[in-house]
């Protein structure tokens, strides 16, 4: 190969490895650094070596974040998580609007109660909510549940004499299985030591997006069986959570890191705007998003345990004493900041002086 077109292709990938520097440090800089690893490199060589590129990535991305400034990763730090815990209210959202938002109705009910209950059970049937998602003020919003309460349909069981809870129990996950629910899962509480009688069990299952639990207590007095339906979690709820969340803290940070560097070149009052806007979308957004904080962590962690089992939402932060109004809002602030930072500056207009 001769040495010119040799060196034609080695500057031509050392100038894509400059790309990692800022546009006008490249442009001051460039030339210099280029023609220094020229010179450097072995006569034989067409590609720069992998050190050479990791410290020319290093350098130059280092050279980048070193032009925002201490401020602007302060800004992008509170963005992110605020875009983040938005995102995660967002992707919960959407994925539990392709569900009805009417609870099940209490001829499905008495429907598949036959399938989930190996006992007699009542023909009346209570309703605990009209809608899917209820009740939004809920007073345990902050200990770890959804702030939401869960629409259901109970039926209510015969409980048989002289009949244990666990053996009532294996039962119905016995029932439940041959009709085809899926994860079956029961769980046993007991008010003594473990060799003591079973007080309380609890059996769920799901079933072509149906939530069933089924609760049996011989502590209350009668004994009582009661059968609750929901609807179950969406299949892809906690990916588009997941999903939600990353993307909303990577589009906030990048906005954050954007319009901080770009006020720099501004003037004060435009920059004292910017931050008073930046103060005014922090204090809409941070009710939802701190409320967000325990109910989408008491989602993730468990099921949601308002008046019994059901399924796990992330968004219930935003339903928090009225937070949501507060979150919509704060798109004029965010809106605001965008337009301040791509209005043009107004020229200055100097005025020839006289003799």
């Amino acid at each position: 190969m001769p040495d010119d077109l040799r060196t034609m292709r080695l500057a031509r990938r050392y100038r894509r490895w400059l790309l990692a520097y800022p546009r006008t440090y490249r442009h001051e800089r460039g030339p210099e650094i280029l023609a220094t690893l020229l010179d450097a490199a072995d006569p034989d060589r067409s590609r720069p070596a992998a050190r050479e590129a990791a410290l020319l990535l290093r350098h130059g991305l280092g050279r980048r974040l070193a032009e925002f400034g201490r401020r602007a990763f302060v800004i992008a730090a509170f963005a992110a998580v605020l875009g983040g815990l938005s995102g995660i209210a967002l992707g919960s959202w959407l994925a539990w609007r392709d569900v009805d938002p009417m609870a099940p109705d209490k001829t499905t009910a008495i429907g598949l109660a036959p399938t989930v209950l190996p006992v007699p059970f009542d023909d009346r049937v209570d309703q605990f909510g009209r809608h899917t998602f209820w009740n939004p003020y809920s007073r345990n919003s902050l200990f770890g549940g959804t702030g939401v309460r869960v629409g259901r349909t109970s039926v209510t069981g015969m409980m048989p004499p002289q009949t244990g809870v666990e053996q009532l129990a294996a039962a119905v996950t016995r029932q439940m299985r041959a009709h085809g629910w899926q994860d079956v899962r029961t769980a046993v509480r007991r008010t003594g030591p473990q060799t003591a009688p079973a007080a309380f069990a609890e059996v769920t299952g799901t079933r072509t997006g149906y939530l069933a639990a089924v609760q049996i207590s011989q502590a209350a007095n009668p004994s009582a069986l009661t059968l609750d339906l929901m609807w179950s979690e969406p299949p892809g709820h906690l990916r588009d959570t997941i999903l939600g969340g990353l993307a909303g803290a990577l589009l906030g940070a990048l906005l954050g890191l954007y319009t901080s560097k770009r006020m720099r070149r501004f003037r004060p009052g435009r920059q004292r705007a910017y931050s008073r806007l930046c103060v005014a979308t922090l204090l809409m957004l941070a009710p939802a998003c701190l409320g967000n904080i325990p109910t989408s962590t008491g989602s993730l962690l468990a099921n949601t345990h308002r008046n019994g089992p059901g399924p796990s939402v992330y968004w219930g932060g935003f339903v928090f004493f009225g937070a949501e109004p507060l979150a919509i809002l704060s798109l004029v602030p965010i809106l605001a900041i965008v337009v301040c930072c791509v209005w043009p500056q107004r020229a200055t207009v100097r005025t020839p002086t006289t003799a």
